[in-house]
């Protein structure tokens, strides 16, 4: 996919370089040389420039149907509402915009920008979600009522099959990962072991190692009484 970024402030810029470090296209445009200069790098373009300014639109590669641009412009929501619709006039596909109040998310929606990001309402939601499931190292909702988590290996299970510990029958859980990794030096995270595999497809037969680590689907319910239960 590619993607062009407008706006490299500390939203624009963490969107930025997680979607470079996936394999993605991404162009930044910004206003400071300094923000550019320290991304130009990390991404596979990065360029200094007034995104209110038609001309310095017109610089960018902005055709292609897997084109999607990002105005990730947090203060002054005038010049993310100019540069929105400088962006619909140039007959760009997909938009996506930062919405910071009711207001401006009137106005993108009268754009018709394709999806709005409100960054501070994700980031709010995530952090509640991470204090009411303390016990889950990652945690991340997919609906209302199921849920993907992180977790450490059970110690019992160590040495056990996939198959032997029932996790569907029994939990009620989906396994769709497993991370072989060390444990840190104050036990509390788990650091990728260089060149230690991920297992995408945990087979049956699959055997489980010491500090593996789990991520888990389902219930977000199934998930807490797995957790309360183990202990991880």
């Amino acid at each position: 996919m590619k993607y062009v970024i407008i706006g490299a402030g500390q939203f624009g810029r963490a969107l930025a370089l997680k979607l470079a470090d996936t394999g993605n296209e991404v162009t930044v445009l910004d206003e400071k040389e300094a923000v550019v200069t320290e991304l130009k790098d990390r991404v596979a373009y990065a360029l200094v420039g007034d995104a209110t300014d038609p001309r310095t639109l017109r610089q960018l590669d902005l055709t292609g149907d897997d084109l999607r641009v990002i105005v990730a412009i947090g203060e002054g929501f005038e010049r993310s509402i100019m540069i929105t619709g400088l962006l619909k006039e140039m007959g760009v596909k997909h938009i996506y915009a930062r919405s910071v109040n009711t207001i401006h998310a009137r106005i993108l929606k009268l754009l018709g920008v394709d999806g709005q990001i409100r960054a501070e309402e994700i980031a709010a939601q995530q952090l509640a979600d991470r204090f009411m499931n303390m016990s889950l190292l990652h945690f991340r909702k997919i609906d209302s009522s199921h849920a993907l988590a992180e977790v450490h290996l059970p110690s019992d299970w160590i040495g056990k099959q996939l198959k032997d510990v029932d996790l569907r029958s029994k939990y009620k859980l989906n396994l769709l990962t497993v991370r072989r990794g060390v444990l840190s030096e104050t036990g509390d995270d788990v650091l990728a072991t260089p060149n230690a595999p991920v297992i995408d497809f945990p087979e049956p037969d699959m055997v489980f190692e010491q500090d593996d680590m789990l991520v888990l689907f389902g219930l977000e319910e199934s998930l807490k009484k797995f957790a309360e239960h183990f202990g991880v």
